[in-house]
């Protein structure tokens, strides 16, 4: 092939070679010194138009001789500059655009197919509900002229639903009566309420289990007179004798359940009971057997229990 053929043929692929290299990189310089002068001409006597400082990375639009075109960053008021830095104050720095692969997608996989669902029974733990528990206590009678004194008794209880039960409670306690002309005279008065409660219940994390109750009960009722009182009348040859009758009350209270465990449970709760006793007296001639007797009305009962014990759940 004659060289005048060749000529054309190696422009050709020179310029397809220079057209690929620009293609596949990036042309940026970073200046070098500490503040490199920006030209508006490519020419060293040209004016200096912006300042760069050590560092700063600029794209390259293109060179003419040895002046790189750049684009300075634009400034507050948003106005983009250009112009020209000599290339030794300037480091190139080329970047290579590199393809990025392609990802191959995958087809989700089908999820293997779950095995027959086993049927599991639960286990349903059985919640406590009856209960048999023992207390004692002190009972205070709100009437000045009788005495306090301990109280004692015992209890069953049942829980209908999670917030409510009814509760059956034996209770006894012991007065000293100070002696009333008008009522009763010195001695003792026992009583022993049968009370039957319903519980309003507000248990907490399974352990506490505070409570209000209020209800009825039916009051069997004794009273034995002072020995020396008995003595002085016995001295004067009569008897003496005074009887109180057993009476329905109502009362009403707040307590507490504080389990240790499941079945076991310290108790504690004051109730104030209400209640009015009948009663009656006589005074016999030992040696006639004459009597005389009267009627006591209107005897109050009432009492402010505080107790403490022990309850057990299954």
């Amino acid at each position: 092939m004659k060289k005048e053929g060749m000529i054309p043929f190696l422009v050709i692929i020179l310029l397809l070679s220079i057209t690929i290299v620009s293609q596949a990189k990036d042309l940026k310089v970073k200046v070098i010194v500490e503040n490199a002068n920006v030209r508006l001409e490519p020419d060293l006597g040209s004016q200096i138009i912006a300042k760069v400082p050590l560092g700063t990375v600029l794209q390259s639009e293109g060179k003419t001789g040895e002046w790189h075109l750049v684009i300075l960053p634009a400034d507050e008021k948003g106005f983009v500059v250009s112009g020209y830095i000599h290339q030794s104050v300037l480091e190139e720095i080329v970047e290579e655009i590199k393809e990025v692969p392609k990802v191959k997608e995958e087809k989700p996989k089908a999820a293997p197919p779950l095995p027959p669902e086993v049927y599991v029974p639960k286990r349903v733990e059985k919640e406590s509900r009856l209960g048999i528990g023992i207390r004692g206590g002190y009972a205070m009678p709100s009437e000045e002229k009788y005495g306090g004194g301990l109280e004692y008794g015992g209890n069953f209880s049942f829980i209908i639903i999670k917030y409510v039960a009814i509760e059956l409670s034996g209770l006894r306690f012991q007065t000293n009566v100070e002696g009333d002309p008008e009522e009763l005279s010195k001695g003792k008065l026992s009583a022993m309420p049968i009370q039957l409660s319903i519980q309003a219940r507000f248990p907490i994390n399974g352990k506490f289990a505070p409570y209000i109750l209020g209800g009825g009960g039916y009051y069997l009722n004794s009273f034995s007179i002072d020995a020396g009182i008995t003595d002085d009348w016995n001295d004067l040859g009569f008897d003496v004798e005074e009887k109180v009758e057993n009476t329905i009350g109502f009362h009403f209270g707040a307590g507490i359940d504080l389990f240790f465990t499941k079945n076991i449970a310290l108790n504690a709760d004051f109730r104030y009971c209400l209640a009015k006793v009948e009663g009656s007296w006589s005074l016999t001639d030992q040696v006639g057997g004459t009597e005389a007797s009267g009627e006591l009305k209107d005897l109050s009962l009432n009492t402010i229990m505080f107790g403490v014990g022990m309850k057990f759940c299954f």
